[in-house]
């Protein structure tokens, strides 16, 4: 080999090095642009998200109430509730000074909620003390046994305080704060924080007894965030019913925690993402999942904007398939209204065909990328599970799971999680409440209340044992 022939050969290499150092830096670069559109990162990391393009031809929305736009006015108090009523009158003409007739029309009100300046009672229990001339001894009158138990506050304060905590995300410092600036009531941390631990057993029975219906529910929402407590790894499920919702924390992961929620003769639907821990209980139990389109859709965006022309042309294509498989899944209700089983068949039909055009598409010209081909593989190996809400009614995304497990993002952040067990009980329990009031649309102060004035006069409603 000549000199010119070596010369050659050194630069083949020295291309075919920075080729692949291209594309390593090309990967790296997708990777780096990775967001919570194309994938599962959170809304927060965006901060480096490019902003959109703005087209200024476009006309800008205005700020507030947009012309045309439907008035919702808030009812007035009926009568019942309004504690004062006080009479506005004229005694002469404010123009002229002449004198005036009073007219038949209905006065025009105006209503206006105040505070008192005490929003509180203070009830003294005086115990009488008698001696027994028989016994030779001193006794005691005894408290009501829900006003022992209750303590200083009462069963409202008590509902109070836990929905402060548990909803308003407050520290024990700010509710401390609180009742001293705003109903000079003076009370510390650790009393806070007993009063907490209180309302965390009287929720104690509705929990397990939500707990206790998971098993024979025909489809479930799961899904599970990370946390931490003094430094150790926590995470927390969700399962999400129809009417109800329950939370759990704990230090596994795994599919351990379906197994004791669930049980492993548990036959019912699951909706949730490709995690093994789901992947593995379906092994072991009778269930059936339907796969979350949304974390497809993501992954999918995410190839689609791929910086290798092979890669973004292939997830462009699957994009595309996917938009035309919900444009026609979402007109449902239209084949609905014409009222004729034939239509709906029309509809499953053509559903069906988006299906196969869709798999044909995954396939078709697949790059040599490992991502891109563990995709195209997961939807042809697992489309019964990723396909299941054609025929079996479940939604095809699991993000009503993800907007319940939201509550706990948002309080972690805030009030930095926990530092012991009781406070995982004390935080699980209160996130089943809150989600199960807002799913059944209940109050939650009334709710509170009743649980917590059960638990003090010592009654419970029929436990319900787990199957």
């Amino acid at each position: 080999m000549n000199a010119k022939d070596r010369r050659i050969a050194e630069l083949e290499a020295l291309l075919q090095a920075a080729l692949e150092k291209i594309a390593r830096l090309e990967a790296r670069i997708a990777v780096l642009e990775k967001n919570s559109s194309n994938s599962s990162k959170p809304p927060s990391s965006d901060i480096v998200k490019p902003p959109k393009p703005r087209n200024d031809k476009q006309r800008r929305r205005k700020i507030g109430a947009q012309k045309g736009h439907q008035q919702h006015l808030r009812q007035p108090f009926p009568a019942e509730q309004v504690d004062q009523t006080i009479d506005i009158t004229l005694e002469a003409c404010p123009k002229c000074g002449g004198t005036l007739q009073a007219d038949h029309a209905p006065p025009k009100k105006f209503q206006q909620v105040e505070l008192v300046e005490k929003p509180y009672i203070v009830t003294e229990y005086q115990l009488h003390q008698y001696w027994c001339e028989q016994c030779q001894c001193h006794h005691e009158s005894k408290l009501p046994t829900e006003v022992r138990r209750a303590g200083l506050f009462g069963p409202r304060l008590l509902a109070t305080t836990s929905y402060l905590k548990g909803r308003s995300h407050m520290s024990y410092t700010t509710l401390r704060d609180f009742y001293r600036d705003a109903f000079h009531l003076k009370v510390s941390t650790g009393f806070l924080a007993k009063q907490v631990r209180k309302v965390s057993d009287a929720l104690k029975q509705p929990y397990e007894t939500l707990v206790a219906k998971l098993p024979e529910e025909e489809h479930l929402h799961s899904d599970e965030t990370g946390g931490k407590e003094n430094g150790k790894k926590r995470w927390t499920w969700c399962f999400r019913a129809k009417d109800y919702t329950v939370f759990h924390v704990c230090s596994s992961r795994g599919s351990a925690v379906l197994e004791e929620h669930l049980g492993n003769d548990y036959s019912g639907i699951i909706s949730s993402d490709f995690f093994s821990a789901y992947r593995k209980f379906q092994r072991l139990s009778q269930s059936g999942f339907q796969y979350c389109w949304s974390h497809v859709i993501r992954e999918v965006k995410y190839f689609a904007s791929y910086p290798v022309k092979k890669v973004s042309r292939w997830g462009g294509r699957l994009l595309a398939e996917i938009r035309k498989m919900f444009r026609v899944f979402h007109r449902l209700e239209e084949f609905r209204l014409a009222q004729d089983v034939k239509s709906e068949q029309r509809w499953l039909r053509k559903l069906h065909a988006c299906k196969e055009s869709l798999l044909w598409s995954a396939w078709y010209r697949l790059p040599a990328h490992k991502d891109v081909c563990t995709l195209a593989e997961r939807l042809w190996n697992c489309q019964e599970d990723y396909f299941r809400f054609m025929e079996s009614g479940v939604p095809p995304t699991n993000n009503l799971c993800e907007q319940s497990i939201r509550r706990v993002v948002i309080d972690r952040k805030i009030t930095q999680g926990t530092r012991s067990d009781w406070g995982n009980r004390w935080s699980e329990r209160i996130w089943t409440i809150l989600a199960t009031c807002d799913q059944r649309r209940e109050n939650v102060m009334e709710c509170l209340q009743a649980w917590v004035q059960t638990w003090l006069q010592g009654y419970s409603p029929p436990e319900r044992k787990k199957p």
